[in-house]
């Protein structure tokens, strides 16, 4: 497999199956960007959320097998810091896949992702975690009001997928305005998740399977953290990856060629036979992304009256 892989910034982390680190490309031969059938060695600069690292490795090391001298140099971390990255670092990723769409759609906005490379694949739900004694009695969303719950951790709405999808179905349910007093918005959905480990917090808000996935209830006890809840399905929009070319790129043609490799029906199948989290059930088929993808469904359902 010819993925760069260097430990920069965070150092190995485990937490109930969390691991948070960053990959950054390592030193390549520059050579002009070609097809990636013969020559010298090129490379592809992705950037990958955490939870798909290990599929997308699989897809590379069978996309490698056709195309043995392209090399893949990776970006892993958490989203946040991922789109910071592409947004203020001078050498930028020229692939970005979204964990829930929502990060790739606040690059788009600044122009930093071509709106017609953008496609989305998996999916994921939306849950409630707490520390395993649940000081705040949550068995239900509606119990974040309980006045055992101080404090709710979340990472910033406004660019975390998990949390902007968290705050379209509170809002939807009408408990959004009650609970922002109890909302305490952190660094990044790590530190946010740290909250109920430490306990400064008696709720949080992830997608199912970041961290903790209900499949394997010992990763939960072992942690001292429990999904306490997911939210109503109908209240949120439907958060999937999201891959996209970067506008930057000096390699729009490999760009477009792995892209559409990535998001074929056939590796999609494969990634979801790898790890690849689809916990909506969603086809696994390639499927279209914007505003429209990211639309309040009960608002869809509302317009349609």
């Amino acid at each position: 497999m010819r993925i760069a892989v260097v430990i920069v910034l965070l150092a190995l982390v485990a937490v109930g199956g969390v691991f948070a680190w960053r990959a950054h490309n390592q030193a390549a031969a520059p050579v002009a960007a070609g097809d990636g059938k013969a020559g010298a060695k090129e490379s592809l600069y992705v950037a990958v959320p955490q939870g798909l690292f290990l599929p997308l490795s699989k897809v590379i090391d069978k996309y490698q097998a056709e195309h043995p001298n392209i090399e893949f140099p990776l970006l892993v971390d958490t989203p946040e810091a991922m789109a910071q990255a592409t947004e203020e670092n001078k050498e930028k990723p020229d692939i970005f896949i979204s964990p829930g769409g929502h990060e790739i759609e606040v690059l788009r906005q600044k122009n930093l992702v071509d709106p017609k490379t953008m496609v989305a694949f998996g999916s994921y739900d939306l849950a409630i975690l707490v520390p395993i004694a649940n000081p705040g009695k949550v068995k239900k969303i509606e119990d974040l009001l309980n006045p055992e719950v101080k404090a709710i951790s979340i990472s910033d709405p406004d660019l975390n997928a998990a949390c902007y999808a968290a705050r379209q179905s509170l809002e939807n349910l009408g408990l959004w305005e009650k609970l922002k007093p109890k909302m305490k918005v952190t660094g990044c959905c790590m530190s946010s998740f740290k909250w109920i480990l430490d306990g400064r917090a008696e709720a949080n808000v992830q997608f199912l399977g970041c961290p903790l996935d209900p499949k394997t209830a010992e990763t939960a006890e072992k942690q001292k953290v429990a999904i306490a809840c997911t939210f109503p399905k109908d209240t949120f929009y439907s958060p999937r990856n999201v891959a996209g070319i970067v506008t930057t790129t000096k390699k729009r043609k490999m760009a477009e060629d792995f892209l559409r490799y990535l998001t074929s029906p056939e590796t999609i199948k494969f990634m979801a036979d790898n790890r690849m989290r689809n916990d909506l059930n969603l086809p696994l088929t390639p499927g279209p992304w914007g505003p429209e993808q990211e639309q309040s469904p009960m608002g869809a359902k509302q317009a349609a009256k």
